[in-house]
């Protein structure tokens, strides 16, 4: 899983280095996608093979001809660029992406669970503090306590496959 922030730079020839518990993320890969972010916060977001096969296998459940599949298709695949990674774990960004998600020197990575993101560091601070507003909301913190007991459920009855939950704690 992608997680946590990182800062990092983008040198003269337009390069970056992936953070390296990104990179171990990736599981061995040299292979990154990137894309503008759908959401329209204006950050790049990026992953391996493995959330491209995901994507393809989600998207392949829908309608061929459906505007859905139309719209994810243009943005994720045909919007995205394919990147390999050099042995000291940099990419060199596209302009086009860069233009579009305003990097240039400082950026941040923010991990995204299976994805990860590239963000300019004043739009990752505004991001940043109108999802720590949010995060407060009754409507998010009852939304996240569902899908937590529903996780707890599944665990109970067999069918979550994740990581063991438990409650509580020593005491």
């Amino acid at each position: 899983m992608f997680v946590s922030t990182y800062e990092s730079a983008i040198d003269a020839k337009g390069r970056v280095s992936i953070p390296a518990p990104f990179r171990a993320e990736l599981g061995g890969s040299t292979r990154i996608f990137l894309w503008q972010a759908l959401d329209g916060s204006g950050c790049l977001e990026g992953g391996g093979e493995a959330l491209m096969a995901m994507y393809r296998a989600t998207l392949t459940r829908l309608a061929p001809q459906s505007e859905v599949r139309k719209v994810l298709v243009n943005r994720i695949i045909a919007g995205s660029a394919d990147l390999k990674m050099d042995e000291t774990g940099r990419i060199k960004l596209p302009e086009d992406l860069c233009k579009a998600a305003e990097l240039e020197g400082r950026i941040k990575f923010a991990g995204n669970m299976d994805s990860f993101q590239i963000w300019n560091p004043e739009k990752h601070a505004a991001y940043n503090a109108s999802m720590e507003a949010a995060a407060a909301s009754p409507d998010v913190m009852a939304a996240f306590g569902r899908a937590y007991s529903e996780v707890l459920h599944q665990q109970g009855a067999g069918h979550y496959n994740g990581p063991k939950l438990v409650e509580g704690g020593e005491g």
